[in-house]
């Protein structure tokens, strides 16, 4: 299978079409009309896939940003909400209490991570289980 990107970023190989010898011109002229066709639907198919791959990335990093940005500060209120409940915020001094809500903000965040990661990997997972099914 010949590999018809060129490797140096130029652009000749992929309109470079050999005329056989034994080949006549509108037999070369249609055979370079079908492989630069085949080129060029070769190249909108790995645009498109690009364009996919870019777009899940932009939703995997949407949906990490909205986690952490909504989960940090509720952790936060609930360990606020904790120390509150149990008394412990009247007898405790306060820098104390604010790390304590901080060190559970930074729990939080990293729970949101690797909750993110889990949810990321459900759909290879799925995939990957279709695939054991049907072989």
């Amino acid at each position: 299978m010949l590999d018809i990107l060129p490797p140096s970023g130029g652009n000749e190989r992929l309109t470079l079409v050999v005329r056989r010898p034994d080949e006549s011109l509108h037999d070369y002229l249609v055979r370079c009309q079908w492989e630069l066709g085949d080129r060029v639907r070769f190249l909108a198919s790995v645009r498109d896939a690009q364009w996919t791959i870019l777009e899940s990335e932009r939703q995997r990093w949407r949906r990490h940003a909205l986690l952490l940005t909504f989960t940090g500060p509720v952790i936060a209120a609930l360990a606020y909400a904790g120390l509150g409940l149990c008394g412990a915020a009247d007898s405790v001094p306060v820098p104390l209490v604010a790390g304590l809500i901080a060190c559970a903000g930074l729990t939080g965040a990293a729970l949101a991570i690797g909750i993110a990661r889990i949810i990321d990997s459900i759909p290879n997972w799925l995939v990957t289980r279709r695939a054991r099914r049907w072989a």
